[in-house]
C-alpha cells in the first residue's frame, strides 16, 4: 500500500476514534502535551526522506498520520475544552459530606478514579464536601477517625453502563476544611484536574496519573510540604508561593521542563534562591516519561 494512503487512513481513523472516545468520556484528558512535541513533525519528515525507498516507510507514514491527528485534535480540544457542558438535563449528581470534629488535627484523603475532571477549591466548615456529576460519577465514599486523625476516601464505583445512552461524564468537585494538616493522594487516569490547595495546610501530596492535564496550586500554610508526582504522557503545572523555598528533584525521560526562578544545582535538581533561608519549604519530586512539567512561583 502506498505511504500516502497509509498516512491519510491512519489520520482519519485516529481523528474519528479520538472524537468518539472523548464524546463518551472513555478518555477525559487534554492533549496539550502533544502540542509540546510539535518538533517531532521534522523528525517524521526527515525519516520519510531518509527511508524513501525502504520497507519501513509505510510504518513511518502510519505513525506520522497518528501523530498529526493527535496534534490537531489537541489544538481543537484545548480551544473548546474549557466549555462546561455538565449542567445538562438528566445529568447524574451525587453529594458527599462529613462533619468536622474539632479534635481532628490531621487528615488523609485519597481519590481513586479513572478518566474524568477533578477539582479541589474553596474551604468548607465540614471536614469534606464533594459533588459528583455525570453518568460515571458515582463514588464509594468512606470516612473514619483514629483518635486525632481523620480519613477520607473516594473510590469510583464500578458498575455496568451503556456507552450509547449519552455522554458518560465523571466530574468530581471537592472542598476541604482548612484546620487539619492534610495528606492527599490522587490515583487518576486520563484526566483533567485543577487542585487549588493554597488555603490548606498540606503536609504531602501524591499525584499518580496517566495521560493528563493537571494544575496544582500550593500554599504556605504548613512549614513543610512534600509533593510526589508520577505521570505518563501528561502536562503538569505546579504553582508555589514565592515566599517559600522550593527544591525540585526530577527524573524524566523525553520530557519538557520549565522551572522559571529556579537555579540548577545538579542533574535533575533545582532550587529557588531562598531555599536555604526560608522557614517554609516545598519539596517537589517528579518522575515521568513523555511529559511536560512546569513549576512556577506566584
Amino acid at each position: 500500500m502506498k505511504s500516502g494512503k497509509l498516512f491519510w487512513g491512519f489520520f482519519l481513523l485516529t481523528v474519528g476514534a479520538l472524537f468518539l472516545l472523548t464524546k463518551y468520556d472513555i478518555i477525559g484528558t487534554g492533549f496539550g502535551f502533544v502540542w509540546d512535541l510539535w518538533p517531532l513533525i521534522f523528525v517524521f519528515w526527515g525519516a520519510l526522506v531518509i527511508f524513501k525507498e525502504s520497507f519501513v516507510r509505510p510504518v513511518i507514514s502510519a505513525l506520522f498520520g497518528i501523530f498529526i491527528a493527535m496534534l490537531l485534535f489537541g489544538i481543537v480540544d484545548n480551544g473548546i475544552g474549557s466549555i462546561d457542558f455538565s449542567e445538562v438535563p438528566g445529568t447524574y449528581t451525587e453529594y458527599y459530606t462529613e462533619d468536622f470534629d474539632g479534635a481532628i488535627k490531621t487528615a488523609d484523603m485519597e481519590i481513586n478514579s479513572g478518566a474524568g475532571l477533578f477539582i479541589i477549591k474553596n474551604v468548607s466548615d465540614k471536614l469534606v464536601e464533594g459533588k459528583a456529576k455525570g453518568g460515571l460519577a458515582e463514588y464509594d465514599f468512606e470516612t473514619w477517625k483514629d483518635e486525632e486523625n481523620a480519613n477520607v476516601k473516594f473510590n469510583l464505583h464500578k458498575r455496568n453502563f451503556n456507552f450509547f445512552k449519552g455522554r458518560m461524564k465523571n466530574q468530581l468537585e471537592i472542598s476541604l476544611n482548612p484546620n487539619p494538616v492534610w495528606s492527599l493522594r490522587f490515583n487518576i487516569g486520563a484526566s483533567k484536574s485543577n487542585f487549588d490547595l493554597s488555603e490548606y495546610k498540606v503536609r504531602d501530596v501524591e499525584l499518580h496519573t496517566g495521560a493528563a492535564t493537571s494544575r496544582m496550586k500550593l500554599g504556605d500554610k504548613n512549614d513543610s510540604t512534600d509533593v510526589h508526582i508520577e505521570m505518563g504522557a501528561a502536562t503538569v503545572n505546579v504553582e508555589v508561593p514565592s515566599g517559600s523555598g522550593c527544591s525540585i528533584n526530577s527524573d524524566m525521560a523525553l520530557s519538557s521542563r520549565e522551572f522559571p526562578g529556579f537555579t540548577k544545582k545538579s542533574e535533575g535538581n533545582y532550587e529557588t534562591e531562598n531555599f536555604e533561608s526560608s522557614k517554609k519549604k516545598i519539596f517537589v519530586h517528579v518522575n515521568g516519561g513523555l511529559a511536560t512539567i512546569k513549576v512556577s512561583r506566584y
